[in-house]
């Protein structure tokens, strides 16, 4: 890790010569007059030398994380065929969406709606509702720059929830993205939307915490609890939420879109017919 750091540091003090060239060549002539720096002089240049270095520390340790990260994903991973026994028919429908980096979890509006009251009575003419966690800048601006990707990553930054109305069949509604449909049961359904519930920052009421409209014209923004970093993203918040309703999925190192697809993808629910079989 030193090397690295080491090397980073190099790599960015190199890109800094280029723009520091005329302030170089202004010292060089005072030193050739005679002239010395003035304290401001120092205490800026001390500044930026140390934000340099801060920031080569940086860059050096989320590299070695992400190496990490690599080197120890397969080892923490759980099987995606593995099986939940459970007593309970798995009858309750939950439906994962991957749109590109960033997954959601659809749910039935009629059966969430004793677990989530306010939230029902924005989308009461949709058939279901879409939820997704994610950074508060990053996830409710239209223009996804670079420069917001790298705060979202780089820094803990603030959450928000967006929930939007998917008013038909999640499969059909999203006819181009892969939708993975999974059966869960009663119990397990009641404590992933006891899960969601609580992800929401509510007001001196009880009731979620609106941040404005949405990007469309039928979703909307809400406060959240929590912190979103590299190490957690969207998809982590998605694989806890599965988890909590009893599938087997790890939100560790769970970061991308495919991190989450890639467990789900051949996960087998319960259904009577496999009851029985067992």
């Amino acid at each position: 890790m030193p090397q690295l750091q080491k090397a980073v540091c190099r790599l960015v003090k190199k890109r800094k010569k280029a723009g520091n060239s005329g302030e170089t060549d202004r010292r060089s002539n005072k030193a050739s007059y005679g002239e010395k720096e003035t304290g401001h002089e120092i205490v800026l240049r001390s500044r930026r030398n140390k934000h340099i270095q801060r920031s080569a520390n940086r860059v050096a340790t989320l590299c070695g994380c992400l190496l990490l990260m690599v080197f120890f994903n397969g080892c923490f991973s759980i099987s995606n065929t593995e099986r939940i026994k459970s007593n309970e028919i798995a009858d309750f429908p939950v439906y994962v969406v991957d749109h590109g980096g960033h997954t959601g979890v659809v749910l039935d509006r009629e059966s969430a709606k004793q677990h989530l009251p306010s939230i029902n009575e924005e989308f009461v003419h949709s058939r279901y509702i879409e939820v997704g966690w994610g950074d508060e800048d990053f996830y409710q601006s239209k223009e996804k720059t670079t420069k917001l990707r790298m705060r979202a990553v780089l820094y803990p930054t603030n959450a928000v929830l967006r929930v939007t109305e998917v008013p038909i069949d999640p499969e059909k509604y999203y006819p181009n993205i892969e939708v993975k449909k999974l059966m869960v049961t009663r119990t397990g359904f009641r404590k992933m939307l006891s899960y969601i519930y609580k992800t929401f920052k509510r007001n001196s009421n009880g009731n979620p915490v609106k941040t404005g409209k949405g990007l469309h014209v039928h979703d909307l923004f809400y406060q959240a609890k929590g912190k979103f970093h590299v190490f957690n993203t969207c998809n982590t918040w998605t694989a806890k939420i599965l988890k909590e309703a009893g599938l087997p999925v790890s939100s560790f190192l769970t970061i991308t879109s495919g991190d989450i697809m890639n467990q789900i993808r051949d996960y087998r629910h319960s259904t009577p017919e496999n009851l029985t079989n067992e």
